[in-house]
C-alpha cells in the first residue's frame, strides 16, 4: 500500500514538473500530418509557421501558411504518463468544443516533440522549440 501511495505521489509530481517545463511560448520547427486523403503532408512544403502558448492549464496556437492565416485553437490540456492531451474550447477548423487530441510527448532541452496516433498509424508529428 505504501508503495502504491508513493507511486501516485511520484506520478503527480512528475506531471506537475513536466507541466512547469511546458509552460511558455513555443515555435513550430517541423512536422507533418496525414491529410483527409491519407497523404503525408510535410509542414515545410506548406510553409507552415505556428506559435503555441502554454500556461499551467491552457494552450493557444495560431498557424500561418506563408503569410496567410491557416488555423487557430485554444482550450485546456492535461499531462498524463507521457501524454499531452488538448481539449478544444474554440478553434477555426470546425471541430466541436470538447474534441480532444492526445499526443505522446517529450521535451529534450529546448525542443518539444509530439506524436499523434490513430488506429496504430501516426497521423501527426510536431517539433516545437521554446522561445521563452
Amino acid at each position: 500500500m505504501k508503495r502504491f501511495i508513493l507511486s501516485v505521489i511520484f506520478s503527480l509530481f512528475s506531471s506537475l514538473s513536466f507541466s512547469k517545463d511546458l509552460t511558455g511560448v513555443w515555435e513550430l520547427v517541423s512536422g507533418n500530418y496525414v491529410d483527409g486523403s491519407g497523404k503525408l503532408v510535410n509542414y515545410k512544403d506548406l510553409d507552415l509557421k505556428a506559435l503555441k502558448v502554454i500556461s499551467d492549464s491552457h494552450f493557444s496556437f495560431t498557424s500561418m501558411k506563408g503569410d496567410v492565416f491557416w488555423a487557430s485553437g485554444t482550450g485546456s490540456y492535461e499531462l498524463s504518463e507521457g501524454q499531452y492531451i488538448e481539449t478544444l474550447r474554440y478553434n477555426s477548423f470546425g471541430e466541436p468544443a470538447g474534441t480532444t487530441f492526445a499526443f505522446t510527448t517529450k521535451i529534450e532541452e529546448s525542443l518539444w516533440f509530439n506524436e499523434r496516433w490513430k488506429d496504430g498509424e501516426r497521423v501527426e508529428y510536431e517539433v516545437w522549440q521554446r522561445l521563452e
